[in-house]
């Protein structure tokens, strides 16, 4: 900001302020304006532009400036010479370079970085650096080192999230295959495709709902959760009692674990928000399983079944899903979500051959409608641990 300079003690002299030329106003220096001043750190000059305004000297560093007078009577001014000057200082205690301020924010300033990048930073975010309590980022080297983070994996970073989450950006796979990833995973290399991957991310997966009951203490509760092996999650994973009665009352196949990490997380999201009365506080059962969320009442079993109706009519048709804990159902008919039709006892005869029948006239696909399944008929209950419920 350039310092206003008064040419002489005329009042028609044209006085120079803010790059513009401006004529003292030829009105009376009231006295307790004069007093205002004095006490305040200033001294009065002159009335100028017209009768609202008047020019300020500042008694420490002697720049003149523009203010109304009623802001000197009624408030405390700021020299804006003494407050670029504070600027300066802290961006030099915070290892920037000061290029002034921004125009089109009074909050943010122009400043340049240790890499020879500029950016627009807010004050207070200034002042915080100099703190040391954050340290200075340069958006342009983060995205060129995302990029190279990226390059190394086999993957290109094409943007920010779309779903406005900060600690995610949006990759594209050299199969071509585009998926939201975490930052931080990237950065190690602990990711994988959902398309052509063979980790849990490319391989199906299920979203389950668990009954869960414990005799003792009469406690009920029901969680809503994903895995690949349902079974093997609330067995080995979820540290419960042997004492412990589980009973896995549902699961919805979805055709990657993404897409299951995904959508639990988005139904956890609209549950807690929509229905926060369903959820149990952690201390209720924080020494019967070893997670700190996602565990609902027996009364939001309605709820969650409507959940996993919704997320199972989204998933639809989009693609053949296999169960890897059981072979598929036969084509053509009403198992596709029922558990309880799966062939998959390998002790049990094959099926004998039916007399040709007549196909019958295509049927619209119906929405599941919740069921109990039985644990011990449940393909996922016998598969890969020898487990019968």
């Amino acid at each position: 900001m350039s310092k206003t300079i008064l040419s002489s003690h005329d009042t028609r002299t044209p006085l120079s302020v803010s790059d513009l030329p401006l004529v003292i106003h030829p009105g009376e220096l009231h006295a307790h304006w004069a007093e205002a001043a004095r006490a305040k750190g200033f001294d009065l000059i002159a009335r100028v532009r017209d009768r609202l305004h008047i020019a300020l000297r500042c008694q420490t560093c002697g720049g003149i400036h523009v203010s109304r007078h009623y802001v000197l009577t009624s408030a405390q001014p700021l020299c804006p010479h003494c407050v670029e000057s504070r600027w300066r200082e802290t961006a030099l205690a915070a290892g920037l370079r000061w290029l002034g301020r921004d125009a089109a924010h009074r909050h943010y300033g122009h400043y340049g970085l240790p890499c020879g990048h500029t950016a627009r930073r807010q004050f207070s975010f200034v002042d915080r650096i100099a703190a040391g309590a954050v340290s200075v980022r340069c958006e342009t080297c983060l995205v060129a080192r995302e990029e190279a983070e990226a390059a190394r994996f086999g993957w290109e970073r094409r943007g920010r999230d779309p779903n406005g989450n900060v600690s995610y950006r949006l990759y594209l796979h050299h199969c071509g295959h585009e998926q939201r990833i975490a930052v931080a995973n990237m950065r190690w290399g602990q990711c994988d495709c959902a398309g052509c991957g063979q980790s849990w991310t490319a391989k199906p997966s299920f979203i389950y709902l668990l009954d869960i009951r414990q005799p003792q203490t009469k406690r009920h509760y029901l969680k809503l959760g994903y895995s690949s092996h349902p079974v093997k999650r609330h067995r080995h994973q979820l540290g419960l009692p042997k004492s412990a009665e589980v009973e896995v009352l549902r699961v919805v196949a979805m055709p990657t674990g993404h897409d299951a990490c995904a959508m639990e997380k988005a139904a956890h999201t609209r549950l807690k928000r929509e229905h926060p009365e369903a959820l149990v506080p952690h201390p209720e059962f924080s020494d019967l399983m070893n997670v700190v969320s996602e565990i609902y009442t027996r009364e939001s079993l309605s709820l969650l079944h409507e959940t996993l109706d919704q997320i199972e009519a989204a998933i639809g048709d989009r693609t053949g899903i296999r169960n890897p804990d059981a072979p598929a159902a036969p084509p053509h008919t009403t198992a596709d979500n029922e558990p309880d039709n799966a062939q998959d006892d390998p002790e049990a005869p094959p099926p004998t051959a039916s007399p040709t029948r007549t196909p019958a006239p295509p049927q619209l696909r119906r929405k599941p409608q919740p069921v109990t399944v039985s644990r011990g008929r449940h393909p996922i209950l016998r598969r890969h641990w020898g487990l019968t419920g």
